[in-house]
């Protein structure tokens, strides 16, 4: 039996790291799991030449489905760290609270979980009355009536208090907010991706 990775990512989508066990539950696992059906669906139309790239890599192949509405199907206490990166904004807030929960489970003593998420006070910064189109597709991650309901869809947004907050709620301690790519959590120089976010790290 392969041995798990101990530092999780949720959210990974199409990026893997060594030495990280990377998840999502994007429907591209499913599609990479046929033969041939990625260069098919690229060769229809239907995904694009960047996904397609990322199908040749090998990326959704090493990927791993978890759902972060249900119980993590890890032991206890078992991760050093755990990274999710613009993840919580997409999940409603009792299932963002739910995560959290069970990112602090499986989380070994002293481990580390690093959040990445829009920032609140940044897109509230940037409203301008006059035009308030950027500002509510920011907010929403879109407008069309096919992002409703669906995962690329934001349902909520934090700013360091209210997150902090969550964090404090959801039984961690030690949390501050960070700088990009600077932190306590491993490979922090190599996962972070989403210059001007609000970072933030807390300790189990």
């Amino acid at each position: 039996m392969p041995v798990v990775p101990r530092r999780l990512e949720l959210g990974a989508f199409d990026r893997v790291h060594d030495g990280w066990l990377s998840t999502d539950i994007t429907p591209h696992l499913l599609v990479a799991r046929v033969p041939g059906l990625p260069w098919l669906l690229h060769r229809a139309g239907l995904i694009s030449g960047e996904r397609y790239a990322a199908h040749r890599s090998g990326a959704f192949r090493r990927i791993r489905y978890l759902d972060l509405s249900r119980r993590f199907r890890f032991p206890d206490a078992y991760f050093e760290c755990v990274y999710s990166s613009h993840v919580l904004e997409h999940l409603h807030p009792d299932v963002a609270e739910h995560c959290l929960r069970e990112v602090h489970r499986i989380l070994a003593p002293g481990g580390i979980v690093r959040v990445v998420v829009p920032n609140l006070d940044g897109l509230v910064a940037r409203y301008d009355p006059t035009d308030p189109e950027p500002f509510l597709y920011g907010l929403y991650q879109g407008r069309g009536s096919n992002t409703v309901g669906g995962s690329e869809r934001h349902w909520w947004h934090y700013n360091a208090g209210s997150l902090g907050a969550l964090l404090r709620a959801t039984g961690f301690s030690e949390i501050r907010s960070c700088a990009y790519r600077e932190g306590r959590m491993p490979d922090v120089e190599t996962v972070d991706n989403r210059e001007g976010s609000l970072f933030m790290e807390a300790t189990k």
